[in-house]
């Protein structure tokens, strides 16, 4: 029996990070510096391995808080992700000697449930640094879509910015039935202040900051606020598997090996049936091997499978066509293409209910020849028959 107030989740595996600790040359001391680029950070090694097989980067041992872990800086700013059902809410934080003494939303501190400290001392007048003022935060976890794990990877940000548009749709994702695909992108920005306390020139103070954010490029609003979110979720992660396989498939031609005449002349004896044989003529086309030496292997396979022919009537007489004029132009007939007029053919065999071995005797019934040594004007005139109800 499972505990009922138990809420289920996934477990984390590593932390996407927009930034990094560096040391100061002059003081010694750490200080934070952004990243354009996005960093992962995981206790397992092999799955910052597979972060920087699929987005590029070193991976190197880092020593966190809590200890060795490790980590790359990739040269991805944006990666498909999906974003498992969770709760996205933010709040304004304060860290101290690492764990969290402050939790507020502005108005409650949640951990004393206390008014909000920062307010309270504006309002006193009471001195309050940077260092004491609570920080916006937004935590969400995410799946990496490309990286072979069912684990989240935590985002977390510090920014206005990221606090007012990742929980966009937070109340969408919360209630939806399954993980939603999504982009990720770290986008780069900047803010002007204007400080009129300072002498000219030093005025303007120009920050650049960095903010997370999360495109839906398949979901319409109307989808997103319409109740539609779940089935075009479902829809999106079918479109994308598909989509995959194609560049998986594509990926296994480009690095097969091509074969040589020799060998395709070999493979010819170990074809069973006419559909081989013209699989083969494709795959020797293709592998620029279809040689006069490879064509006839073929042809003289698919002929040992072709049925005999049945005795004909001899053909009636027909009249020899007129001759044009010696000044009379005329247009030559272009010879179509065997494959091309193949493929239609098959198409309306299906609709006759034949199957391949059926196709084949009524070609070889009809033009007295197999179909891999007809040429394309002899399929026409085979098509046109079938077409015509003359072939049954």
């Amino acid at each position: 029996m499972p505990i009922k107030q138990l809420q289920a989740r996934l477990t984390q595996v590593g932390v996407i990070r927009l930034g990094q600790q560096l040391i100061s040359k002059k003081s010694g001391k750490p200080f934070p510096s952004k990243l354009e680029t996005l960093r992962f950070t995981s206790p397992s090694k092999p799955l910052i391995d597979a972060v920087a097989a699929a987005y590029g980067g070193e991976v190197k041992k880092w020593d966190s808080p809590t200890g060795v872990q490790w980590e790359v800086i990739t040269g991805a700013k944006e990666i498909p992700v999906l974003v498992p059902p969770q709760r996205i809410d933010p709040n304004l934080e304060h860290w101290g000697n690492g764990f969290r003494d402050r939790m507020c939303d502005g108005d409650v501190e949640k951990i004393r449930q206390q008014p909000c400290h920062c307010a309270a001392a504006q309002l006193a007048g009471r001195p309050f640094g940077p260092r004491d003022i609570c920080k916006p935060t937004t935590r969400m976890a995410l799946m990496l879509a490309d990286i072979p794990s069912l684990g989240t990877w935590k985002l977390e940000s510090h920014g206005w910015n990221a606090a007012a548009e990742l929980p966009t749709l937070a109340a969408s994702i919360e209630s939806a039935p399954q993980p939603i695909p999504a982009r990720l992108e770290v986008q780069k920005r900047e803010k002007k202040d204007f400080d009129p306390s300072k002498g000219d020139g030093e005025q303007v103070e120009s920050k650049v900051f960095m903010v997370p954010v999360l495109h839906f490029d398949w979901l319409t609003p109307a989808q997103a606020f319409g109740g539609e979110l779940g089935a075009a979720a479902r829809a999106a992660l079918g479109a994308a598997a598909t989509q995959r396989h194609a560049i998986e498939a594509a990926k296994v031609e480009s690095t097969r090996r091509k074969f040589t005449a020799d060998e395709y002349i070999a493979m010819a004896d170990d074809t069973k049936n006419v559909e081989q044989v013209r699989a083969l003529w494709k795959d020797a086309k293709d592998d620029e091997a279809l040689t006069d030496e490879v064509k006839a292997a073929l042809n003289a396979k698919a002929a040992e499978f072709a049925p005999k022919p049945e005795p004909t009537p001899p053909p009636k007489p027909q009249p020899e066509p007129e001759q044009p004029p010696v000044d009379e132009v005329v247009d030559a007939e272009v010879i179509p293409d065997p494959d091309e007029v193949w493929a239609q053919i098959q198409g309306v065999a299906g609709e006759n209910g034949w199957n391949a071995e059926q196709l084949e005797q009524h070609v070889v019934a009809h033009l007295g020849k197999p179909s891999t040594v007809a040429d394309g004007l002899e399929l026409t005139r085979f098509l046109d028959a079938v077409k015509a109800g003359e072939v049954a």
